[in-house]
């Protein structure tokens, strides 16, 4: 009876001696509201249904005893089959039968919601079947009842992780590290956390700390030697990567070493990596590929060409093999090899859009246009729901003064992927180039408001007006200056921002503030003719005669150059890796 009134005294709030003083005299109507909620009424000892419904006596406490020692059986009972789901769970777990362990710990969570464990070991299973987002809400209200779990909330913080929520899991990992400093897991988590957000510093800091730790996975080796070469540690990040040679995760380890080394310009690394694997590494034809991209990167085209050589003459040619193999031939100004060799990796790679798009450059790059125009019109039908594809096709076509055409397909890329900025600036020109003003004033107010953070908008948007006040809008010349001084706020290397602020400041008269600008561009485009010009007109102004005559030479020179090179330059654009 003590028991019962414990748990009675618990459930309804009421004291001991409240509870004891009901007695068998006391009708319904005078029990406590929180009583005659949990006791029906017919359900009083001795009673018939039709006298407790008309207040005849009862005795509650009885009853109330009798119910409450009922309910603590009924949970109690309920609460072991939920474990039993969830030690079934456990088993299911252990023996590798995700899917099993699932359904289990699912009804034990189902059984009793609000069971920390429960919810812990069922978050734990969905992340191990990479059911990440309801593994983050699951582990998430365990860690809502039970916040001190630690562990927990480590496992919550590698969900996140890897769903790229690097704020939310640096939160959590640093209030772990705030009460468990020296954690090795969760110091190797929180060093990946800083690679990924290019806190290079921390990445080093935290890895560096926990060798044994970094040794174990190969994507933890490269992060930490990632971070050293963004640091200038190059001896540092050489020897981090060479500890992939030994890793028990092979050739395979070796090469991710190599890409990395690749990737951070250190071709020396990259290349000894990717000879020591010459011998064992199971993919030959993509060792072959990353060693001819390593000598591309390297500038050595004639080499990356004669490496891919063996690759097409044994016909193991894959279609990437032709793209890097005409990417070489343009780099060398054979054009024709380069198309042959896009048009053979598009035979043999139909499904790829690759190729479709790097031919359709080449061509533009090399005022094609027709056969341009063709090869972009080939690539929207084989790839319809391609944004890449008619951002291309816009280009292409405003290249040819079809600035409607282009309207139209640069409408369809943004539509297609609402995140492609160049797309959408490709839409803004189109429509200034094509004397739609109204229009394109609206596009690049929403590309400003749509792409705060792309300097290239401000810059556009300030072109087209400067066009507009050589008519004598002399507003249009305000805001264009505002512009560009906006568009060098968010890239201080945009050379026609400097260009024009240039000559804006010089036909103003403020000759200092025009050097300085016009200095700049002649740095970041030193083949430009329009900035030497511009430049020996500053100087002139500022009475430094033979600086001036040296600018206006080499404008003369350049500009009889242009008119010898039928050709235009390829783009910088790297072959697709």
């Amino acid at each position: 009876m003590n028991i019962a009134l414990d748990a009675l005294e618990t459930r309804t709030g009421l004291s001991r001696h409240t509870l004891q003083h009901y007695d068998g005299t006391t009708t319904w109507e005078r029990l406590p509201t929180k009583v005659r909620g949990l006791v029906p009424c017919n359900a009083c000892a001795g009673e018939s249904s039709k006298s407790s419904l008309g207040g005849g006596a009862v005795r509650p406490v009885l009853c109330l005893i009798l119910m409450c020692m009922s309910g603590v059986m009924l949970a109690a009972d309920e609460h072991a089959q939920a474990a039993a789901h969830a030690d079934r769970g456990l088993e299911f777990a252990r023996d590798g039968n995700l899917p099993m362990a699932e359904s289990e710990l699912r009804l034990a969570v189902e059984m009793h919601p609000r069971d920390a464990q429960f919810l812990s070991s069922f978050g734990t299973v969905l992340a191990m079947e990479g059911k990440l987002q309801e593994s983050t809400t699951v582990l998430t209200k365990s860690l809502e009842i039970n916040p001190s779990d630690l562990t927990v909330r480590r496992y919550l913080a590698a969900n996140l992780w890897q769903l790229h929520r690097y704020d939310a899991a640096k939160r959590h990992l640093d209030l772990i590290l705030k009460q468990k400093p020296g954690d090795p897991a969760t110091r190797l988590l929180r060093g990946m956390v800083a690679e990924n957000t290019e806190d290079y510093s921390t990445a080093v800091r935290m890895l560096a700390s926990v060798p044994e730790q970094v040794r174990q996975q190969p994507q933890s080796i490269v992060a930490l030697a990632r971070s050293y070469y963004h640091l200038g540690q190059k001896q540092n990040a050489r020897k981090t990567l060479y500890l992939l040679s030994t890793h028990p995760a092979g050739p395979q380890a070796v090469f991710l070493g190599a890409q990395i080394a690749d990737e951070m310009n250190d071709y020396d690394t990259a290349e000894k990596l990717l000879a020591s694997i010459e011998q064992t590494f199971p993919d030959t034809s993509r060792l072959t590929y990353t060693k001819a991209l390593v000598q591309y990167h390297r500038a050595q085209f004639s080499q990356c060409a004669e490496t891919l050589q063996p690759e097409i003459s044994g016909s193991r040619g894959m279609g990437e093999i032709y793209n890097l193999l005409a990417w070489c031939y343009q780099k060398q100004n054979q054009t024709p090899n380069a198309r042959r060799a896009l048009e053979e990796g598009i035979r043999i790679a139909p499904s790829h859009e690759t190729n479709y798009t790097d031919l359709t450059r080449s061509l533009l790059a090399n005022q094609l246009l027709p056969s341009a125009l063709e090869s972009a019109k080939r690539t929207t039908a084989k790839f319809p729901e391609s944004s890449k594809a008619f951002e291309l096709k816009g280009a292409v076509e405003a290249g040819m003064g079809q600035f409607r055409d282009a309207v139209e397909s640069y409408s369809r890329a943004a539509q297609l992927d609402p995140s492609n900025a160049t797309a959408f600036l490709g839409l803004c020109d189109a429509q200034s180039a094509g004397g739609m003003l109204k229009e394109a004033t609206a596009s690049f107010e929403r590309g400003i408001r749509q792409f705060p953070k792309d300097a290239r908008f401000p810059a556009h948007y300030a072109s087209m007006l400067l066009r507009e006040s050589e008519l004598g809008n002399a507003n249009a010349r305000v805001r264009a200056k505002q512009l560009l001084e906006t568009s060098l706020k968010l890239d201080v290397s945009l050379f026609e921002s400097h260009y024009e602020l240039g000559n804006l400041e010089l036909n103003q008269g403020r000759i200092t503030e025009a050097l300085q600008h016009l200095e700049r561009a002649v740095k970041l485009e030193p083949n430009s003719p329009a900035a030497h010009f511009a430049l020996s007109r500053a100087y002139r102004r500022q009475k430094r005669l033979s600086d001036a005559a040296r600018e206006l030479e080499t404008y003369n020179r350049l500009k009889q150059e242009a008119a010898h090179n039928s050709e235009a330059p390829m783009p910088d654009v790297q072959p697709h890796e």
